[in-house]
């Protein structure tokens, strides 16, 4: 039998410090989530409307859900799919460069984990792609207009009057 170095006063020290950890994980699980700080309008990332409309959702969200007694993760994840669901869509340049703006935004507010947020920076880059390749609507202006017929047409006939049907 192999004998513990642990002297009983050690095993049981640890033994409270697991209970006491298991009681204060219990407790934040229970404890209804702190309302989350307005979104403060004066940082300069407010000056994007796009990002002022994910963090506006983002911050009603997670204050409805902490005042309906949601403990802090619910609100935090309550308060993320807000902000994904006020993401424009990826149509156009200027809503996939606002798309993008968001996506970097929430990946500093901790609204969009790292690997999530490389997974949307990739899918705008294609979308741009895409947008890009699709060919450009010519102005009337630029089209080319039908060529002019030779000045000397009067010294070389027709290829219909060379024809003769027989």
């Amino acid at each position: 039998m192999s004998q513990s170095n642990e002297t009983p006063t050690a095993s049981t020290t640890r033994e409270t410090a697991r209970a006491k950890l298991a009681k204060m994980v219990q407790e934040a699980l229970v404890a209804p989530a702190k309302p989350a700080e307005p979104f403060d309008l004066s940082c300069p990332a407010a000056a994007n409307p796009a990002i002022a409309r994910c963090s506006l959702a983002y911050t009603t969200a997670h204050r409805l859900a902490a005042s309906e007694g949601e403990n802090k993760w619910e609100s935090e994840r309550a308060a993320k799919v807000a902000y994904r669901n006020a993401m424009p869509a990826l149509s156009g340049p200027r809503n996939i460069r606002d798309f993008i703006a968001c996506t970097a935004h929430a990946m500093l507010i901790g609204a969009i984990n790292a690997s999530d947020g490389a997974r949307l920076l990739y899918a705008a880059q294609v979308a741009y792609a895409a947008h890009n390749a699709q060919p450009k609507k010519k102005d009337k202006s630029s089209a080319k207009t039908a060529p002019k017929p030779p000045e000397n047409e009067h010294i070389s006939p027709p290829i219909r009057n060379l024809i003769t049907v027989e």
